[in-house]
């Protein structure tokens, strides 16, 4: 996970970028997300200099991008592990459980590391690498699905994931705004584009 020098020990590139990445998630926690948050702050809450800082980074977005990705590994691994081990169950059952695990991931991170998401590449958080791994998953998924006979084949696959993707992308505002309960969410999603497109 960490660049090491034959020493065994951190280069200080290495040990600069663990410091940036653990104050900038620190302050986008304190901030419930980035907004208010600049890249000053974080090279002096870090500890380095703020030419240092932009030789790495040179604009929040991409911080924004390194924390998301770090954030959400423990979930792909997780998944990709669960996928790998139950290939013989029927894909919308292992669709429903990928939902729901993404589901309770975004509530624990909510809604930090939504406001994180949706700051990155001006504005289109569908293209972070959280979302991007659950594109591919659940287009995986449909697909399957659909070739052995248990999702109608009238079904556009890419614009229903684009929609579930959608719904899961609001889903601090559900929880918070709305006052929706997760198990509410997950059995709407279950109702709508799982039990909705069977056949």
């Amino acid at each position: 996970m960490t660049n090491e020098t034959k020493t065994g020990k951190l280069s200080r590139e290495e040990l600069n970028r663990i410091r940036i990445l653990e104050e900038a998630r620190r302050l986008f926690i304190e901030h419930q997300g980035p907004e208010g948050v600049n890249m000053h702050q974080i090279a002096t809450g870090a500890g380095v200099g703020q030419a240092t800082l932009y030789r790495r980074y040179t604009e929040m977005g991409d911080i924004c991008i390194e924390i998301v990705t770090q954030e959400c590994k423990p979930l792909f691994d997780e998944l990709s592990d669960y996928l790998d081990c139950n290939s013989e169950m029927p894909p919308l059952d292992r669709l429903y459980y990928v939902i729901q695990k993404f589901a309770e991931f975004l509530k624990t991170k909510s809604p930090w590391l939504c406001a994180v998401s949706r700051a990155i590449l001006g504005y289109r958080p569908m293209q972070t690498p959280l979302y991007q791994w659950m594109r591919d998953t659940c287009l995986s998924l449909f697909e399957e699905a659909k070739q052995g006979e248990e999702l109608s084949a009238d079904v556009d696959i890419p614009y229903t994931v684009e929609a579930l993707l959608s719904a899961l992308h609001d889903i601090d505002f559900h929880l918070h705004d709305h006052g929706f309960s997760l198990e509410r969410i997950v059995k709407g999603l279950d109702r709508i584009f799982i039990k909705g497109l069977k056949l």
